[in-house]
């Protein structure tokens, strides 16, 4: 897969960019939508939401709605940067993020966030996968993960690089990108990321706007999101 970055910041999905999920596969259930709406908080800015009953809401065979990056379902994403951002908007509604990494030992890791829900108030680790409760601010979150300390609290490994991310409903995304570490807010990043972003549409032959620059960089709001942890 190209890689779509500036420097320290990889783009994976933008919203307002003409094609949002060029770097994604979907998969809509027949009661799940994945569409692109106007947010009323962002000034009707366009974002992505993804709608439908979760994965345990039907039978153990029912397949709910999703967006899977990258598209490809043999191909890895291999980015070795250990920050991943979403932009995201809690809809109030039982939701899950999943991703998968590699580490230092080469064995593959998943994590799944689970949000909005009572069946899973702590963390429940397998060998290859971490249930990782998920609490949200009302409205948009910045939610800031760190990799590499993930990794390691969960399975005292290192992490090597981001193989794949899934995204299930029901939940509203902004922008999700990766970075080498974390940055505090700065007229140097905002500039960084407009760069990486036009750098994502460009290589897709896409237009972007500079009068976007601003709106599409500064954080929404400064709510704080956490990872719940497991208690020992």
């Amino acid at each position: 897969m190209s890689k779509l970055s500036y420097k320290n910041f990889e783009y994976l999905l933008c919203s307002v960019v003409e094609d949002p999920l060029a770097l994604w596969s979907k998969f809509v259930s027949l009661d799940g939508k994945i569409k692109r709406v106007k947010d009323e908080l962002l000034k009707n800015d366009r974002v992505i939401e993804i709608t439908g009953k979760s994965e345990r809401s039907n039978s153990k065979d029912y397949i709910p709605t999703s967006l899977t990056c990258p598209s490809d379902s043999e191909a890895f994403l291999d980015i070795e940067l250990p920050i991943i951002v979403f932009v995201l908007k809690n809809l109030k509604l039982e939701g899950k993020i999943e991703f998968q990494i590699n580490d230092q030992c080469n064995f593959r890791r998943r994590f799944v966030l689970v949000a909005n829900t009572a069946r899973e108030k702590i963390k429940k680790v397998t060998s290859t996968t971490a249930f990782i409760p998920l609490t949200l601010a009302d409205n948009w979150n910045k939610l800031e993960i760190n990799l590499s300390t993930l990794c390691k609290d969960t399975y005292s490994t290192d992490y090597k690089s981001l193989l794949r991310i899934k995204l299930h409903p029901n939940f509203r995304y902004r922008r999700i990108y990766l970075q080498e570490h974390h940055y505090e807010q700065s007229n140097d990043v905002i500039d960084e990321l407009h760069q990486a972003l036009v750098n994502f549409s460009s290589l897709k032959n896409k237009s972007y706007s500079n009068e976007n620059k601003y709106c599409q960089t500064q954080p929404i709001i400064n709510s704080k999101v956490t990872l719940k942890k497991r208690k020992m």
